[in-house]
């Protein structure tokens, strides 16, 4: 199972544009936390620990150890909702789940090795950078790692052709590339002298 992140918060009983835009700027950001069965739970988080934690993160996505008022609730970090402005964290949604929850999640893709294709003059690109997936919580991966040492010029790496891990299945059609070496292409070197004219008197 991926990692869990310890993250504090306090119930919050504040509501209202006004009222949560100086709770923002007291330092704090304003979440709820749902799940089924269970009503939702209006909370808060401080925005430095908040910040702190998605440095050490390459997703958005990710189980987190939601200790509410000091009780622990494990919640998968369903989605946050960003300043068009000023990019601060407005507004973070907690999923609540246990090990056994079926989840839709977006894990990173992390190519490993260099391409030998790239070593050669072709030109290594990237093409899925992330993956959207379904799987139990206690089967959510880190990250999908994918191996492009062998890529050769003109080839690609697609995502029928991973092996994804076990009890993780994605929507993505399979044809979706991964990753591709292209050819270089060969630069045309214009002529660098031109010819002056003299002028007769």
């Amino acid at each position: 199972m991926a990692t869990t992140h310890t993250l504090k918060a306090e119930t919050r009983t504040v509501t209202g544009s006004g009222k949560l835009n100086q709770l923002r700027k007291s330092g704090w950001i304003p979440a709820v936390v749902y799940g089924a069965g269970v009503d939702n739970v209006n909370i808060q988080v401080n925005e430095r620990e908040f910040a702190k934690m998605l440095a050490n993160v390459s997703t958005e996505h990710f189980l987190v150890d939601l200790q509410i008022d000091g009780n622990s609730n494990l919640a998968l970090l369903q989605d946050v909702q960003h300043n068009s402005l000023t990019g601060c964290n407005e507004h973070i949604d907690f999923l609540l789940v246990n090990d056994e929850s079926e989840i839709h999640s977006i894990v990173p893709i992390v190519v490993v090795g260099e391409a030998i294709g790239a070593t050669q003059g072709g030109i290594f690109d990237q093409t899925l950078h992330e993956l959207h997936i379904t799987c139990k919580v206690k089967d959510l991966p880190e990250s999908i790692e994918v191996d492009v040492t062998n890529l050769q010029i003109g080839s690609s790496i697609r995502l029928a052709d991973i092996t994804l891990p076990t009890g993780v299945t994605t929507s993505i059609h399979g044809d979706t590339p991964i990753a591709v070496v292209e050819e270089a292409s060969a630069e045309e070197e214009a002529p660098a002298a031109t010819e002056e004219e003299s002028v007769a008197e």
